[in-house]
């Protein structure tokens, strides 16, 4: 498969979870479809996602009408690619997930700092904001829980995902060992 939008090593991505195939089905079948993949850290969620994206490529769906992006991206640029129909945006939660899963306390970070993690933020709320309100709009959202969700979208942000997203939660999975 010659496709921009699936990195290389998720190049051989395979999923038979049945919200992936659901979701697949509906994408191909013309109508808009939303997933929330849920599950923690190492779970297979941006494995499964982009699974997905390589199923729809490689049905023949065009990978110019696919954009797949993460949370820094989104931050960064302040914006998504919404005019693709089809998004996936990975690591939603992942500014969240980082403060949670540190090992140890961190030092207070310098007001500078602190502003642009603000603005970052806001960046992908309101990215996620503009992807639930299109109601033509495709798309996959990848998170670790839904309290972690609201914690970094806000609460009415999450319950607007969930009230049309369909949910899959992953379960964990063993970790690699870089030892």
């Amino acid at each position: 498969m010659a496709s921009h939008v699936v990195p290389p090593r998720y190049s051989d991505a395979e999923s038979d979870h049945p919200a992936i195939d659901r979701w697949c089905s509906t994408v191909l079948s013309g109508s808009a479809a939303r997933l929330l993949l849920m599950g923690p850290s190492w779970s297979g969620k941006s494995h499964a996602a982009y699974a997905a994206i390589r199923r729809l490529v490689n049905a023949g769906y065009g990978a110019e009408h696919i954009a797949g992006t993460n949370a820094f991206e989104v931050a960064r640029a302040y914006d998504v690619p919404i005019q693709a129909e089809v998004v996936m945006v990975d690591d939603v939660t992942i500014s969240v997930d980082l403060r949670r899963e540190a090992k140890g306390p961190r030092p207070l970070d310098p007001a500078e700092a602190q502003a642009a993690l603000a603005l970052q933020a806001a960046g992908v709320r309101e990215t996620v904001t503009q992807l639930v309100r299109c109601p033509n709009q495709s798309w996959i959202l990848i998170g670790t829980t839904e309290e972690r969700l609201a914690e970094t979208l806000g609460e009415g942000v999450a319950a607007n995902i969930l009230a049309v997203a369909d949910v899959a939660d992953l379960p964990a999975r063993p970790k690699p060992g870089w030892d």
